[in-house]
């Protein structure tokens, strides 16, 4: 976490009215007056870690998610990402896959319309085209 703390606070003397928020494994981290800001303002469970250090965040498959709030409620935020994308490409794509087949395995065959099956159809097409 020192690593990622120095960084932060690097950061933090180029551009403090920022949110800054870093990619970890597979989840994304906001720290300390940023977490407690993202606390406030998204309701995200903020964890003390110690003098001084606190952490909030969500898993990498939520990020479209808050992204979204984030530019709703107008926060400046940068995300800071220092691993390879291919890991995250992966992940992001099986959670992808892992939600269209859940899809089509709750579908009620003997119960849907043509419209409904071309609906599902079309929806589960536009996500495959994006991963």
């Amino acid at each position: 976490m020192s690593k990622l703390l120095k960084q932060f606070e690097s950061l933090k003397k180029e551009d403090a009215s920022c949110i800054y928020i870093f990619r970890v494994g597979i989840f994304y981290n906001i720290l300390n007056e940023d977490a407690k800001i993202i606390h406030e303002k998204l309701g995200l469970k903020i964890i003390d870690l110690g003098p001084s250090i606190f952490k909030c965040g969500f898993p990498i498959s939520q990020r479209d998610k808050y992204i979204t709030l984030l530019n709703k409620m107008e926060i400046k935020y940068k995300i800071i990402d220092n691993l390879p994308n291919s890991n995250l490409n992966e992940y992001s794509n099986n959670i992808e896959i892992g939600k269209i087949l859940k899809k089509i395995k709750e579908l009620n065959m003997n119960s849907i319309t043509p419209l409904q099956a071309f609906n599902t159809l079309n929806e589960i097409q536009q996500k495959i085209r994006n991963i």
